[in-house]
């Protein structure tokens, strides 16, 4: 029995799209944590002041770019209601959805 080629890419292409979301999904989930452990003051301090901006400031960026690529996958399946996850992720992670900022001394 054939069946449709173009069928059975779509369902391998649908497959594909539902491993990479679970995939995002657990790597935005592990930051989320992680961020929301450091800003209840769970994780032990660094031994400097700049030492912690600069983590706070790499894993909320890390958490904003994986939550940009989790809505992106989403929206790859069909999934176009994010509401569920928005309500729960903090304004100042919300307002930076979008790939993480590269610093001009990294580009160069």
């Amino acid at each position: 029995m054939l069946r449709d080629p173009m069928q059975a890419l779509e369902r391998d292409l649908q497959a594909e799209r539902a491993t990479a979301l679970a995939r995002i999904s657990d790597l935005f989930e592990r930051s989320f944590e992680a961020w929301q452990a450091l800003e209840a003051g769970e994780v032990p301090p660094l031994s400097s002041v700049e030492a912690e901006l600069e983590r706070r400031t790499e894993l909320r960026d890390l958490t904003t770019e994986r939550l940009w690529m989790l809505i992106v996958q989403r929206e790859s399946v069909g999934l176009r209601d994010h509401r569920e996850i928005l309500q729960r992720v903090p304004l100042e992670i919300r307002k930076r959805i979008g790939p993480r900022r590269r610093s001009p001394r990294l580009l160069g």
